[in-house]
């Protein structure tokens, strides 16, 4: 076999990157969190609020919220660039002429490592965008 050094780096980072995102899937999250109720009942009020505001003609001032870094927000920037290191590496084996399955394997794993948190992290978001509909609709709103 050629030597395959950086395609063999890449497929060891992405399945890395891959479990990382696995265990905080399913295992996570490590930061507390608002419950679900709280967090929806919140979101409705604020809506309904606007909304009142809006028809009443009020002038309405919109607040930013620094995000804080906590085990969540980290493991996931840990998970995506462990995930684009993957990939990097996989171009690298590929440039180089490695093995196309070495290559193909980092490529696989990094890019998988990312999308499983793309896929997971928009899923949870339209659940809570369904979940406030639900609430808004038993409220009155909409």
């Amino acid at each position: 076999m050629k030597n395959s050094k950086f395609g063999f780096i890449g497929i060891g980072i992405g399945a890395a990157a891959l479990l990382l995102a696995l265990v905080h899937s399913w295992a996570g999250p490590f930061s507390p969190k608002p419950a679900l109720e709280t967090l929806v009942a919140d979101k409705a009020a604020a809506i309904r609020s606007a909304t009142l505001d809006t028809i009443n003609g009020k002038a309405r001032t919109y607040e930013t919220t620094n995000a804080t870094w906590d085990a969540d927000r980290i493991t996931q920037l840990v998970t995506a660039v462990l995930g684009g290191l993957a990939f990097i590496f996989a171009v690298l084996s590929f440039v180089l002429k490695e093995p196309n399955r070495v290559s193909g394997g980092a490529a696989v794993l990094g890019v998988s490592a990312i999308a499983f948190q793309f896929i997971a992290m928009y899923a949870m978001a339209l659940l809570v965008v369904i979940l406030i509909a639900v609430v808004l609709s038993s409220l009155g709103v909409g």
